[in-house]
């Protein structure tokens, strides 16, 4: 069996919580994730854009950095970059025989694919020399595997119902789930929320650690982070509090030419939060590229899209479609056409499963009324296309991955 081939069969085993598999793990690897202080950054959304934006500042601060997030786009090689860039398949090849081989020493040990991942992100980044590392939650906090880094500095962004099937069904479960990142004496910085109840959780946990930031009501959810990461740069005494990078597929900007013709806006956001974040800052006529997996209530989260399709002339067109990757599968076109139209949508719909037919004849529409394109709905979809261009292109895909 391959390395790769003994990955994949992590897929099946789903989500896992617990700290036990990596404590196992990281011990008869000789614990690499010690080897370098990390920022460990939770939440429900922004996690991402906030740690990338965070290992551009620290590389121009000059400081080797090592960053690890999920999910990835095309290749599980973008989880885990050095100073930006994705590792090489042949390094991660050789990391992952690593993590495979300590797995079955006695008593056998079997990590989940996010696990695994992480081993081979933390060996990565030991052998490498990193100074800093940024680590992204893969879910919750308490007992996500990457709760076991050497963590100077925690960050919370975001709370939101969302993986309520694993995470509680209420804000403040949620909340207590993810600001379990903190530890004692170690700073905490926190986007400040506007329910009570979960800041009182936060504020329990965390106590004198803790440091609320204000949460812009203004500007672009990117830029919102932006304050996350001159706040690490005070804290740290980074003279370069930030620096230009590129999330594929959620920064501002990216992709806006993938269309001739057409002007278009790519959003990752999949849940309810994060959906009416990104649908408010519409502000030209768009025809909406729609695609999501699977949720435990569709209705809840449909709920800001049904809202900002009731606006007249925001969105005079809908495309739904499928995406093809990911962990969850994706909800039909003919689920999501109907849950749609329960709700109240009463825009022309067209239906196109497969991802890159449907981008291109979403595009095609928007030429025709001269509307802008928004896709949306999930990282997946995002991924689906994004590695659609890079082929329909001839993009060189790891230049494109490389976030800064």
């Amino acid at each position: 069996m391959s390395v790769r081939e003994w990955l994949d069969e992590r897929m099946s085993m789903g989500v896992k919580f617990g700290l036990e598999n990596c404590a196992t793990l990281l011990s008869r690897l000789g614990n690499p994730h010690l080897d370098f202080p990390s920022i460990h950054v939770a939440g429900s959304n922004g996690k991402g854009s906030t740690c990338v934006q965070l290992s551009a500042a620290a590389c121009a601060n000059g400081l080797s950095t090592g960053l690890f997030t999920s999910p990835h786009l095309v290749t599980v090689e973008e989880r885990i970059r050095i100073n930006g860039r994705p590792i090489s398949p042949k390094a991660f090849d050789r990391l992952l025989g690593s993590v495979m081989k300590a797995a079955r020493m006695e008593p056998e040990c079997t990590p989940t694919y996010f696990e695994t991942t992480f081993l081979v992100a933390m060996l990565a980044f030991s052998k490498a020399g990193v100074e800093r590392g940024i680590i992204e939650t893969g879910m919750g906090g308490r007992l996500d595997a990457t709760r076991m880094v050497n963590a100077d500095l925690c960050i919370l962004t975001t709370v939101s119902k969302e993986h309520s099937e694993y995470l509680g069904d209420t804000l403040v479960e949620i909340a207590v789930e993810k600001v379990a990142i903190h530890r004692p004496g170690v700073p905490l910085i926190a986007l400040q929320h506007e329910d009570s109840h979960v800041r009182e959780v936060i504020e329990r946990k965390a106590g004198q650690d803790l440091r609320w930031l204000f949460r812009p009501k203004t500007g672009t959810t990117w830029s919102g982070h932006s304050a996350v990461v001159a706040a690490v740069g005070s804290h740290l005494g980074w003279q370069t509090p930030s620096a230009d990078c590129v999330w594929p597929g959620r920064s501002p900007g990216y992709g806006e030419d993938w269309l001739d013709g057409v002007t278009t806006r790519l959003s990752a956001a999949h849940n309810a939060e994060s959906l009416a974040n990104d649908l408010s800052e519409v502000t030209s006529p768009s025809v909406l590229l729609l695609g999501m997996s699977r949720k435990a209530d569709l209705r809840a989260t449909l709920e800001p899209v049904v809202s900002a399709l009731s606006e007249e002339g925001r969105f005079p067109r809908i495309v739904l479609t499928e995406s093809k990757s990911g962990r969850n599968p994706a909800v039909s076109v003919d689920e999501l056409s109907e849950t749609m139209e329960r709700m109240g949508v009463s825009q022309s719909t067209t239906t196109e499963r497969t991802p890159e037919r449907a981008f291109e004849m979403a595009g095609g529409i928007a030429r025709e009324i001269d509307a802008e394109l928004l896709v949306i709905g999930s990282v997946y979809l995002v991924g689906d296309l994004f590695e659609y261009v890079v082929e329909r292109d001839g993009l060189e895909l790891w230049d494109e991955l490389t976030a800064h």
